[in-house]
């Protein structure tokens, strides 16, 4: 079995920066469940580069405003992991169904792979927008797409932006942090507008 710390790392995006003006407001509304996106689905391909190695699998992931269920696979589509998140719990279950819960992501994470991840910041970061709680930095693309975002501590890079109903979305973000470089490829993009 592959180490679940490589595995959950693959749900960071990435980092490469560039110099740009601090910019904390991207593009329409900064609230998930209120605007034009009530939530998200994207499906995808992600290789986790350490120095102990690389490994590559597959991603699910589910937003749907402040709920977060996160799916790692093998390349041949058997689960290494499920992570769901609510404001007020996370909880983890891995591929032997030992479970995991905590009060935050930060804590469940450290405890349980050796090092905290923020998925607090990532439902905006997969999406190419900042985390309204604290200040980032972003470069654009001529388009006016971003190109990198720097957020505390994490520089992520963004490419191959498609439309996906009114909505541009990257097909590629690049996670930098420290030692270690997580790809993510998307596949397909699912918009949810019910505001149910």
């Amino acid at each position: 079995m592959m180490p679940i710390k490589a595995w959950t790392a693959g749900l960071l995006v990435s980092l490469c920066g560039c110099a740009s003006l601090p910019h904390t407001a991207p593009f329409e509304d900064q609230t998930l469940g209120q605007g034009a996106i009530q939530g998200f689905r994207f499906s995808g391909r992600l290789a986790v580069h350490q120095p102990s190695g690389t490994e590559t699998g597959k991603i699910d992931w589910a937003s749907r405003g402040a709920k977060q269920h996160v799916e790692l696979s093998t390349p041949l589509g058997s689960t290494v992991a499920q992570l769901d998140q609510t404001p007020q719990s996370v909880h983890m279950t891995l591929a032997d169904h030992s479970e995991y819960w905590a009060t935050d992501t930060a804590q469940l994470t450290q405890s349980v792979l050796g090092y905290a991840l923020p998925l607090e910041g990532l439902p905006w970061w997969v999406l190419g927008r900042a985390d309204p709680a604290g200040p980032a930095v972003f470069t654009r693309d001529l388009q006016g797409n971003p190109e990198s975002l720097a957020q505390t501590g994490w520089l992520l890079q963004y490419g191959d932006w498609r439309q996906v109903d009114d909505q541009w979305l990257p097909g590629t973000i690049v996670l930098h942090h420290d030692e270690m470089t997580i790809r993510l490829k998307v596949d397909q993009w699912i918009i949810d507008r019910d505001s149910k």
